[in-house]
């Protein structure tokens, strides 16, 4: 399957579509349905991208640090983190697409089988488990952000520490107190931006996450909600063919009654 682009989802021809059949066949809830599905999914596009800008400005910020050594720690460090951005980010693409097919095939199933059909295919469609994987996804992306929070923290310690070990022996050894270097001050500053950054993309990961619970809830009440319209009606031409029945049955008694 092709990726979407960069277009937003609404903007899409099938979704345009889509919202255009709902609308002109009088499908109000469904037309909410997919209209709360595609509001959710470029919100989570929006914030995915803020994620990637502060990633973007923390490595701007890693070139800034002097210790060769925090330095190449760190560096290794946010390899890993390129790499999980990298599988949430096809994620999302994923999504994106799957819904864009969805649009597609339910223009097809109207043009086939008719507007209780269209219905039914918006009511029943299969995208809860497609927003746990995504929950779990961003769950992944708080643990990854808050991980590496720590890992900064502790190397900023460990190199400040050493630098200082280093660096001030002779000022201990004649009962001064201890001095930072200015390159010190500056790596310590810098360490400390970009630990701040990873506990904003994590803040930004946990709203994805309690988004998508909020998501999965409102599409798991639409879809119970229209499985009693529709057992409601089925029951309702249930009854209906019953007294038909009924009704083509009477003749035939009463001519046996006469």
């Amino acid at each position: 399957m092709e990726t979407a682009g960069r277009a937003t989802l609404s903007q899409q021809p099938e979704i345009i579509e889509l919202f255009q059949l709902l609308g002109k066949s009088g499908m109000t809830e469904e037309f909410q349905k997919v209209n709360f599905l595609v509001e959710y999914l470029e919100t989570m596009e929006q914030q995915f991208g803020q994620v990637l800008e502060n990633l973007e400005k923390m490595n701007t910020q890693l070139m800034q640090i002097e210790n060769r050594g925090a330095y190449t720690a760190v560096s290794r460090m946010t390899d890993g983190v390129g790499d999980k951005m990298h599988e949430i980010g096809n994620q999302l693409i994923l999504v994106k697409n799957h819904f864009i097919q969805f649009a597609k095939d339910t223009k097809k199933i109207f043009q086939e089988k008719g507007k209780d059909a269209l219905r039914n295919a918006v009511t029943m469609m299969k995208i809860s488990s497609i927003l746990f994987a995504l929950e779990k996804s961003f769950h992944s992306g708080v643990e990854c952000m808050d991980k590496n929070a720590k890992k900064v923290q502790t190397i900023s310690n460990e190199f400040h520490a050493i630098g200082g070990h280093i660096g001030n022996i002779g000022r201990t050894l004649i009962g001064k107190e201890r001095k930072d270097s200015v390159k010190e001050k500056a790596d310590k500053g810098v360490l400390t931006k970009v630990q701040k950054i990873f506990f904003i993309c994590g803040n930004i990961f946990s709203n994805m996450e309690k988004q998508t619970k909020g998501m999965a809830k409102q599409v798991e009440q639409f879809r119970n909600s229209g499985e009693k319209k529709k057992s409601v009606k089925e029951e309702l031409r249930r009854i209906k063919s019953e007294k038909s029945e009924k009704s083509a049955m009477l003749p035939t008694i009463q001519d046996k009654a006469r």
